[in-house]
């Protein structure tokens, strides 16, 4: 007890006579109040939770402390406090593959103002985060002079014509040589048009040849002796046969034969309107020579979107907001 006594004497004697502390070292640097000097130690700042630490009233710019929760050492820089693990300033965007916030690192997933501590509100609100922070989700980082936190754009385009190359897709197709091309229309009906009647006039035709037959004739006798089919004629054949005054006699049979009869043209009644089909007989088309035919060329696209998006490397983007 003597022993600290005396050195905490000589400690004050120092202090007031050179207004600085050495310890291990008996000549601090001339630019130091307090240097601690040791090959084996060093110096063990206040331990406490994130809580705890948080919890400070009125922190001092500068006060230092160590948080168990982040196992780094924090400062207050005299606004929020920072870790001296990250050295970032509020408002630092940085990508990492942690999956959720980190001393101070807060992901930026579009989540509500509100969700945050209240310095972490208060930072967000100064960089005009008022409602939402901005979600960097499928978004790439770019400076184009916009809103601050602004996400805008799409990482598929559509093509439209315009932006096709300029090439010409039409064309003809072979000539085959001289051709032709047959046509049969379908048959057709003419128009109705009203009562009327056809003229008819058959062929003349022959009647059937129904066996052999005769022909009777009736001779008169004219008193002078002589006998006679006609006048100055005598009967002929065998067939002729004398009775008295008068005189019968029958043709001889002629055999099979048929009478030629013309049947007279006739007209047919009018039947009311009616219509006749036609049938256009099948044609061909004269032949003009070598020829060809313009060809329409389709593209075949469906106007898919296409992804422009650069080849990537998945991370996740955070703000740094402090605690």
């Amino acid at each position: 007890m003597k022993r600290l006594f005396t050195t905490l004497i000589i400690c004050a004697n120092i202090s007031l006579l050179n207004a600085q502390v050495g310890i291990g070292t008996n000549t601090p640097n001339a630019s130091a109040m307090l240097e601690v000097s040791a090959t084996d130690k060093g110096i063990l700042f206040p331990r406490m939770t994130s809580v705890q630490r948080t919890s400070i009233a009125s922190p001092a710019s500068g006060l230092y402390v160590f948080d168990t929760n982040t196992s780094s050492l924090w400062y207050y820089n005299g606004s929020i406090w920072i870790n001296t693990v990250s050295e970032a300033s509020t408002g630092d965007v940085k990508s990492g593959f942690q999956a959720a916030d980190h001393s101070g690192w807060i992901k930026l997933d579009g989540r509500a103002v509100s969700t945050l501590t209240a310095n972490q509100q208060a930072v967000a609100i100064s960089l005009g985060f008022t409602t939402n922070l901005p979600d960097a989700t499928t978004a790439y980082l770019v400076q184009d002079n916009g809103t601050m936190g602004a996400t805008s754009g799409s990482n598929t385009t559509t093509l439209t014509q315009a932006n096709l190359p300029n090439v010409n897709f039409t064309g003809t197709a072979a000539a085959a040589g001289d051709h032709a091309h047959a046509t049969d229309p379908a048959a057709v009906s003419s128009s109705s048009d009203g009562n009327h009647n056809h003229v008819t006039d058959p062929a003349s035709v022959s009647t059937s040849s129904g066996g052999a037959h005769t022909h009777s004739l009736n001779i008169v006798d004219k008193d002078d002796g002589n006998f006679s089919n006609s006048p100055g004629q005598y009967p002929t054949g065998d067939a002729g046969k004398y009775n008295g005054n008068d005189h019968y006699v029958s043709t001889e049979s002629d055999g099979t034969h048929n009478h030629t009869v013309d049947i007279p043209a006739t007209t047919s009644t009018t039947t009311g309107a009616h219509t006749h089909v036609v049938d256009i007989p099948s044609t061909t088309s004269s032949t003009n020579g070598s020829h060809a035919h313009s060809v329409s060329v389709a593209s075949g696209g469906s106007a898919a979107p296409v992804d422009i998006s650069p080849k990537s490397l998945t991370v996740n983007m955070f703000v740094y907001l402090g605690q």
